[in-house]
């Protein structure tokens, strides 16, 4: 999850991993986004105490082979949502950790969305981040990230370093997308990270390797305003990537459609949101928190259309409320589609967030 709101179904917000061999690959340092990008880099990756919302999110698909030779396959989510409402920063602001663990093997899900932790922001003076929430952590610069996690429970952990062989993806202007009824946000992505080390599943480690993405949002957002979102990040097996960001209104209205195409070699192309076009094919009702969310779904895109499959129902993080039980949808997917005649198949993070209120 991104953000957070006060509404019973989104609770939190709304809004947001491996020790890793580089496998022999030599990760170049990042590009440094030109003096007329909104979004500086190392220096922006650290968190911005002038931002009441902020966060980090890192998806990622991995697998690997157990002790006894089985194949385990599983999507990851690694969340760190920051938020200053009361305007402390730099000396203290509320953090939330959220993990979650799609486990393609078993068709299980586990998550928490418990982690909170009221600390100081950690600004880092040469640039890059170090975030901890009492058992989660996220640290990195330049494309080379370190995650690290346990669930309460002890069923799921990772320890894996996931590298960026590419540039950074800077969204909309430089770094600054038009953010639908919440105002604007500077945005930038990591969108193809090489993922290696060590999953452990109910005690027993697998080495597992796979890739990842990760996003890195903030900005002078709206108090009071409401909306909600479904997300995806895109990841091609032909080396193009998506990101595609339908934002709502508080009706659940159509408001905003933000889309960015990453081509192989890592340049970003703004795509025109007329042509960009959402068409849910399904639906699937929570058993814990009797939210609907659309399930399956066709995007239309300038040259063909992508159709992203869940590869589970059930991949709801959910935390306990004065209110209920609310959460959020964030789920590993397939892809599969047409662009300029030609096939492609592919991997994708969904993320739905049900309408809340910006603090």
């Amino acid at each position: 999850m991104r953000s957070q709101g006060s509404s019973k179904k989104a609770r939190w917000l709304a809004l947001v991993l491996l020790p890793l061999v580089t496998l022999g690959l030599v990760v170049p340092a990042q590009a440094t986004p030109s003096a007329t990008s909104a979004v500086s880099l190392p220096t922006d990756e650290g968190p911005h105490p002038s931002s009441v919302q902020e966060w980090w999110y890192f998806n990622g698909h991995v697998s690997g082979v157990d002790p006894s030779g089985k194949l385990h396959k599983y999507g990851v989510l690694l969340s760190f949502i920051r938020r200053n409402p009361g305007n402390t920063a730099p000396t203290s602001a509320l953090y939330e950790g959220i993990f979650a663990v799609t486990d393609l093997t078993t068709g299980t899900f586990a998550s928490d969305m418990n982690e909170f932790a009221t600390q100081p922001d950690n600004v880092l003076p040469h640039g890059g981040y170090d975030v901890t929430v009492n058992n989660y952590t996220a640290h990195g610069i330049n494309g080379r990230n370190t995650l690290a996690a346990t669930l309460p429970d002890g069923s799921y952990g990772i320890s894996l370093q996931a590298n960026q062989y590419q540039p950074f993806a800077l969204h909309g202007n430089g770094g600054v997308i038009p953010y639908g009824p919440f105002g604007t946000s500077y945005y930038y992505s990591e969108t193809n990270l090489l993922t290696t080390g060590t999953l452990t599943d109910h005690g027993v480690p697998i080495r597992v390797t796979g890739v990842t993405w990760m996003d890195h949002q903030w900005g002078p957002f709206i108090p009071g305003s409401q909306g909600g979102w479904t997300w995806f990040s895109v990841q091609l097996a032909n080396g193009t990537q998506y990101m595609f960001y339908f934002i709502v209104d508080a009706n659940g209205n159509p408001a905003q459609t933000v889309a960015t195409r990453i081509n192989p070699g890592g340049s970003t192309v703004n795509l025109d949101p007329s042509q960009v076009i959402l068409t849910p094919l399904g639906t699937w009702t929570s058993p814990k928190t009797g939210y609907t969310y659309t399930q399956n779904w066709k995007v239309s895109v300038p040259g063909g259309a992508l159709t992203v499959t869940a590869l589970q129902q059930d991949q709801e993080p959910t935390i306990q409320t004065p209110d209920g039980v609310s959460g959020f949808w964030t789920g590993d997917s397939s892809v599969a589609g047409t662009i300029g005649g030609v096939p492609v198949t592919g991997k994708s993070y969904v993320e739905i967030t049900p309408t809340f209120t910006m603090p």
